[in-house]
């Protein structure tokens, strides 16, 4: 079975030995023809320089930044303003509504929407999806092969001497501003997070993390990043496909032993009755063979009065007699052991089946 995703095909882990999965490096498990296109895609992608389109959710971002700067401008007072101050308020004082998690300067803020608006447009392209969750805290959710991530966006802070002594000399001047106060580097950094499940709850989570350096930015980096943010999906599939491989062998031998012990207690159960019934059969042979005398002596006795009967000529005494007789043989039915030792041999010999 082939999994496909936006253009990019996956071989069928399904053929491939465990031990083999568990070394293959991710990006391996691309089919040829999706391994070109992607190694295709991944060039074209590195050479786009600027879209003048920005995707609905930067453009949500923009006006969201916009209010809360004109909020926080109008009302950075209002725990001391009275509440009629606050009614005639250009600016509606509202909690903060999630957008993308985009922390950087003002001076960074068209760049930080070129790289992102190209990250979103790639993960559609590879067949994922970017959203923001509804809440207070700036978020991105991106989904990519079945699998979650947040994703972060940010600027790195530095202190002032520590940037000062990066630059060249004479690109910026200290002035009274303390060296020791952390300003924008103007150097992004991106992190991508797995998200994990209930299931998955106690894995331990390695960030993908992407720095930006004076001579290798960004978007110089977008290619690497993909491949890398790709490559980590299907690392993620692989294992998840590994751990439930795992989990169904596990499984079944667990399945296995149960089902042994099962039936070696039942062995064992069977073996109980056994001789249980065995040693009450033997100890009632001795009563048994009392009774096997008893009623067959009953059965003689009533031989000899039907002998009798026939020499008497008085017919109420055979009536009389032929009653009696009756019930000797009934006596003697009573006592004979053979219904008894037929049930409890049978039962015996159930018992060790």
């Amino acid at each position: 079975m082939v999994w496909r995703h936006g253009f990019i095909e996956l071989k069928d882990m399904s053929n491939y030995p465990i031990n083999q999965l568990k070394e293959l490096d991710a990006i391996e498990l691309l089919m040829p023809e999706s391994m070109t296109k992607f190694n295709q895609w991944r060039k074209d992608i590195q050479t786009v320089k600027h879209n003048k389109y920005l995707h609905p959710l930067i453009l949500e971002y923009q006006d969201e930044i916009a209010y809360r700067n004109a909020r926080d401008e109008e009302h950075q007072f209002y725990k001391e303003i009275d509440s009629y101050s606050q009614r005639i308020s250009k600016v509606e004082n509202r909690k903060n509504k999630a957008v993308l998690f985009i922390d950087v300067s003002e001076k960074q803020a068209n760049r930080a929407y070129r790289i992102m608006n190209r990250l979103i447009d790639a993960v559609s392209e590879l067949g994922g999806s970017v959203s923001v969750c509804a809440g207070e805290q700036d978020n991105i959710r991106i989904r990519l092969l079945n699998h979650e991530y947040s994703v972060s966006l940010i600027e790195i802070m530095v202190k002032r001497r520590s940037l000062l002594s990066k630059l060249q000399a004479g690109s910026m001047t200290a002035g009274l501003c303390p060296m020791y106060e952390k300003i924008p580097s103007g150097l992004f950094k991106m992190e991508f997070t797995e998200i994990l499940g209930y299931a998955s709850r106690n894995k331990t989570v390695q960030p993908l993390c992407f720095n930006e350096t004076l001579d290798h930015s960004l978007e110089k980096q977008i290619g690497e990043i993909l491949t890398d943010f790709l490559k980590n999906a299907i690392g993620i599939s692989v294992s998840r496909y590994i751990a439930e491989y795992e989990y169904e062998v596990k499984k079944k031998e667990q399945e296995r032993v149960e089902a042994l012990e099962k039936a070696r207690k039942r062995e064992l159960q069977q073996l109980e009755e056994y001789n249980l019934h065995k040693q009450k059969l033997k100890q009632n042979i001795e009563n048994q063979m009392k009774n096997w005398y008893k009623a067959n002596k009953l059965r003689d006795y009533a031989e000899e009065l039907e002998r009798f009967i026939i020499t008497c000529e008085d017919e109420k005494t055979k009536e009389s007699f032929s009653t009696y007789i009756q019930l000797v043989r009934e006596a003697a039915e009573d006592y004979d052991p053979v219904v008894d030792i037929m049930y409890r041999v049978q039962e015996l010999e159930h018992g060790s089946k």
